[in-house]
């Protein structure tokens, strides 16, 4: 639940800044793989289809869609597995994965066998797709030294050289990432990659033809549009899409009550259309109230486009001031600023949040549970 992952969330956490490296094996230069020859991957036809794979084997037309090209490998983002500590329960993590938005699209990613699942300590899954059969895939530990802010290559974790789809968990930080992945084909091209989100925007960071001509490179097939990810807006903003909360993980804003107090108030989104909230007296005895319920795109064109509704039940209260509500409904409209990664939050139409605040907007700041 959201009251574990965020602790004790009235002390923000400062996000450390990460830079991806890409870097080549045994000290030698990256070759030049602007003229590869990989040869295009034998397709499974099905006349009844357009001649396209199928049977759950789509993965075949993302191989020959990196035929003569810089890309290595293809890559996905799956989502935030909240069970992650159950590590080799593969079989839950398989049901989560087939009812996912990207498995929608790409049903192979359901029938990945666990011969090919990397479980580390984290909740973020990737599905790593080689460009072809004579692709190796290894999967190492990442260790990070916090005193100097770098990181190397632990432990073997996991390798492949069959050319088939990879499951790979971990990331139990969403600022400093635990796995590093070695891709090499049989050209010689090598690539060393972090998987892990954009603080920006929360699409994949990926090497593409913006890290320069040669290469190696990746292809990026999480289908971000479905999934409702952010357009660039003006004046710094952009326009709002509820994937901004649910990518952002772990939210947390302070409340100014008529009180003088100061509320924390946290929050948690995911892609279902679920919600929790809950908050604590900012520097006070951490007692807290704790909230679940759903939210939705609000219909009334009277509403900005942007406005969702909550719907929240309370679940417990153990504080000694009664500021909780049984019941919210409320209506909310957002506005996003991509430079400092802030929601503003405004009511619409409400209930409050809160029955005692001050104000009738939230500034929502990431926070790391």
């Amino acid at each position: 639940m959201l009251k574990n992952r965020l602790k004790k969330f009235t002390a923000l956490l400062v996000a450390l800044a990460m830079v991806l490296s890409l870097t080549a094996c045994g000290g030698s230069p990256s070759p030049d793989n602007s003229t590869d020859s990989r040869p295009a991957p034998e397709t499974t036809q099905d006349p009844d289809n357009g001649g396209e794979a199928f049977d759950g084997n789509d993965y075949i037309m993302l191989q020959q869609a990196m035929v003569d090209t810089t890309d290595i490998a293809a890559i996905a983002y799956l989502g935030w597995y909240e069970e992650y500590y159950d590590l080799y329960d593969y079989s839950q993590i398989q049901n989560f994965i087939a009812d996912s938005l990207v498995a929608e699209d790409h049903p192979f990613i359901a029938n990945i066998d666990a011969d090919h699942f990397v479980p580390h300590i984290g909740g973020e899954l990737f599905c790593i797709v080689p460009a072809d059969e004579n692709t190796t895939v290894s999967v190492y530990d990442y260790v990070f030294d916090y005193d100097n802010y770098t990181g190397d290559f632990g432990d073997l974790l996991y390798e492949s050289d069959d050319g088939k789809p990879v499951i790979v968990m971990g990331n139990e930080s969403e600022f400093i990432p635990n796995i590093i992945v070695e891709i090499c084909d049989s050209e010689g091209n090598i690539l060393d990659y972090i998987p892990c989100l954009s603080g920006k925007d929360g699409t994949l960071e990926v090497p593409d033809a913006s890290y320069g001509p040669d290469g190696p490179t990746l292809l990026d097939f999480t289908p971000y549009e479905k999934l409702g990810y952010v357009t660039e807006g003006n004046y710094g903003y952009a326009e709002f899409d509820p994937a901004v909360l649910y990518y952002g993980e772990n939210w947390t804003s302070f409340v100014d009550t008529i009180n003088d107090d100061t509320v924390a108030v946290g929050f948690w989104f995911d892609e279902y259309g679920n919600m929790e909230m809950c908050y604590e007296v900012y520097g006070g005895e951490g007692y807290e109230v704790y909230y679940e319920g759903s939210w939705y795109p609000a219909e009334d064109s009277a509403y900005p486009d942007s406005t969702l509704i909550f719907e929240l039940e309370l679940v417990e209260d153990t504080s000694d001031i009664q500021i909780a509500r049984p019941e919210i409904y409320t209506a909310m409209s957002f506005e996003y600023d991509e430079m400092f990664e802030t929601v503003f939050m405004t009511y619409e139409d409400y209930d409050y949040l809160l029955d005692v605040e001050s104000h009738y907007y939230y500034s929502l700041e990431q926070a790391m549970g």
